[in-house]
Formats: C-alpha cells, sequence, structure tokens
C-alpha cells in the first residue's frame, strides 16, 4: 500500500515539478532555445523534490539516518 501511494505522489510531484519549473522560466525569462538547460533544470528541480519525498517516506525505515551519519 505504502509503495501505491508512493508512485501516485511521485505522479503529482512530476505535475508539480512542471509548474514550479513553467514559473521559473517565466520569471527569469529564459528562451526554449536551449535544450540543455530547459530539461536539465527540469531534472534538477524534479530530483529536488523527490529527495524531499523519500526522505519523508523512508524517515522511519531508519536508510537516510545511516546516509546523514
Amino acid at each position: 500500500m505504502k509503495s501505491i501511494l508512493l508512485a501516485a505522489m511521485n505522479g503529482v510531484l512530476i505535475l508539480f515539478t512542471v509548474l514550479v519549473h513553467k514559473i521559473i522560466f517565466r520569471i527569469l525569462g529564459l528562451g526554449y532555445d536551449n535544450l540543455v538547460i530547459y530539461w536539465g533544470l527540469f531534472v534538477l528541480i524534479f530530483f529536488i523534490f523527490d529527495v524531499i519525498l523519500n526522505f519523508f517516506f523512508l524517515k522511519d525505515k531508519g536508510i537516510f539516518n545511516k546516509v546523514l551519519k
């Protein structure tokens, strides 16, 4: 059940990443001509959000406690 919830949260996380990515591109006025920056920024934003999400989901497993020590 927890894996289904995590998969659903990742789907919502992708939609939230699209929203944040569009806002950042509009504020900074970046063009769509450089695809490396466009997709690189998207992957970076998703990676940061995914690490935060997984930190909360895996906190009780003790995985991050071993990594952080």
